[in-house]
């Protein structure tokens, strides 16, 4: 009896271990890790479920993946150029044209490298596009605001809880993340890396610093409540990418060895073996196997009663192709990525399913920028047009708050129909002509004011707009056609 409580303790303790990966069993080395904790009975909490050890998992096979494999890399320059493309700016929405061309000033020069960046490496887009590639790697990214007006950047792997802390001599901490009794963030515990050497390994820590709510901007994808870090995006996908990566490998190595010349010399049993010839296997009691080494384009001679064939594995087989397209589709579907974006193969595909395909890709590319625009982009506009008003630099008008993003246009896919769905939409007044532009990645006011000053240059020089090029008047029916 005296053992029990014992056992019971350790019982609990191994319960505790194998709840915290639960649904992730590519982070450990055994599959029975899931089986044991639905049999022992627990629910892991959200912050249980992505415990330190398993999220440092993830992060480390999704960095690995994004550092030396083509496809996994390929995914996220496809959604990251997709979701920010290489035209990602701010409108200000102030009401007033000469209010707006105030605030866009001002903000352009703020998202310049050496204002935006505490490294002055990046500018604004750039350092939106590497946050979005950490949340999808990582799980989350923290960036803190410096008085400059620059942003300081906190991987995921350093915003830790302090070693030795203690809740009962401050407010309650979880994986470095401090909140209220309503898990409200107050701030953040970072810890500061200092490297010294050429591949940036730390040979030194640098302390913890903490970084206040107001001051901080933090993006997390969190697919549960109560989950105060982020999960990467990729983790649903990571278990078969993982397993088609190394499918992956094994046939390339195999088709690379097929392409290589090798022989096999069967011989006769003589009992004389050649110098630098090791027995193989026995194929029966008659004759057995022999491999010797040789150089390549090297001819040589066959002894008596010596025969040679050749080795060689038909590999890649007549279902590679297949398999890898149905584990893209399964990958495609964690992430909500068509197979032909996964690809850049059209191959397969007309005008309606490719237009198909596209549009459920941009369904999930447009709720990222609206992720990316919530998270980061428009409180970070905010903060600069604060600062802005505080130095004197901008006018004391609350107006200046009003912002939109304005994402990368999608090209068409048959520029004609689309631009006849335009027209059709315009006349059933179901679409503006202002959407429609944005649509195509520009700004109305600036096409309205470079239309307007195209007009007034044709008139200067004597030269007739283009045909369609002047808006058609609508007919204006009498009252006796009425």
């Amino acid at each position: 009896m005296a053992k029990g409580p014992g056992i019971l303790k350790r019982l609990s303790a191994a319960r505790k271990a194998f709840a915290s990966g639960v649904g992730y069993e590519i982070t450990v080395s055994s599959r029975t890790r899931r089986a044991l904790s639905i049999i022992s009975g627990l629910s892991a909490g959200a912050d249980r479920h992505q415990d330190s050890y398993t999220l440092g998992r993830l992060r480390e096979i999704c960095r690995m993946h994004d550092r030396q494999s083509a496809l996994f890399s390929g995914l996220l320059d496809r959604a990251v150029s997709n979701i920010f493309g290489a035209s990602f700016d701010f409108i200000p929405a102030t009401g007033d044209r000469d209010m707006n061309e105030v605030a866009k000033r001002y903000i352009t020069r703020r998202m310049e490298a050496r204002f935006a960046d505490a490294a002055g490496e990046r500018d604004l887009p750039e350092i939106a596009v590497a946050s979005l590639r950490a949340v999808w790697n990582d799980g989350d990214i923290l960036h803190a605001m410096r008085k400059d007006g620059s942003l300081a950047t906190f991987e995921a792997d350093q915003v830790v809880t302090p070693s030795g802390y203690s809740s009962e001599a401050g407010p309650r901490i979880v994986m470095g993340v401090e909140l209220d009794d309503n898990n409200r963030h107050l701030g953040y515990r970072v810890k500061v890396r200092k490297t010294s050497n050429d591949t940036g390994m730390v040979r030194r820590d640098g302390g913890s610093e903490r970084i206040p709510k107001r001051f901080a901007l933090f993006s997390a994808y969190r697919k549960r409540f109560g989950q105060t870090r982020g999960v990467p995006f990729l983790a649903a996908a990571l278990g078969i990418f993982d397993r088609t990566s190394n499918y992956l490998d094994y046939e390339q190595l195999a088709a690379e060895g097929n392409a290589m010349l090798g022989f096999k010399i069967k011989k006769e049993p003589s009992g004389v073996d050649l110098d630098g010839v090791e027995d193989n296997e026995y194929a029966s009691s008659d004759t057995f196997e022999k491999i010797q080494k040789m150089e390549p384009f090297e001819v040589f001679d066959l002894a008596p009663g010596e025969d040679v064939d050749m080795i060689g594995s038909q590999r890649p087989g007549s279902n590679f192709e297949p398999y890898i397209i149905t584990c893209c589709r399964i990958i495609g579907v964690a992430v909500g990525f068509p197979l032909e974006l996964m690809l850049l193969d059209f191959s397969r595909t007309n005008y309606s399913s490719a237009r198909a395909s596209l549009g459920e890709g941009r369904r999930m590319f447009r709720m990222w920028q609206r992720f990316s625009g919530r998270t980061l982009c428009e409180p970070w506009y905010r903060w600069q047009i604060a600062r802005g008003i505080a130095t004197g630099e901008l006018p004391a008008d609350g107006r200046l708050f009003g912002v939109r993003c304005q994402w990368p246009a999608w090209e068409y896919i048959d520029p004609y129909k689309e631009a006849m769905g335009n027209k059709v939409a315009l006349e059933n007044r179901t679409k503006s002509i202002s959407e429609c532009i944005r649509e195509r990645g520009g700004e109305p006011s600036e096409v309205f004011a470079e239309i307007a000053e195209d007009k007034k240059t044709l008139e200067t020089l004597g030269v007739a707009p283009a045909s369609g090029a002047e808006p058609v008047e609508e007919n204006k029916e009498t009252e006796e056609e009425k």
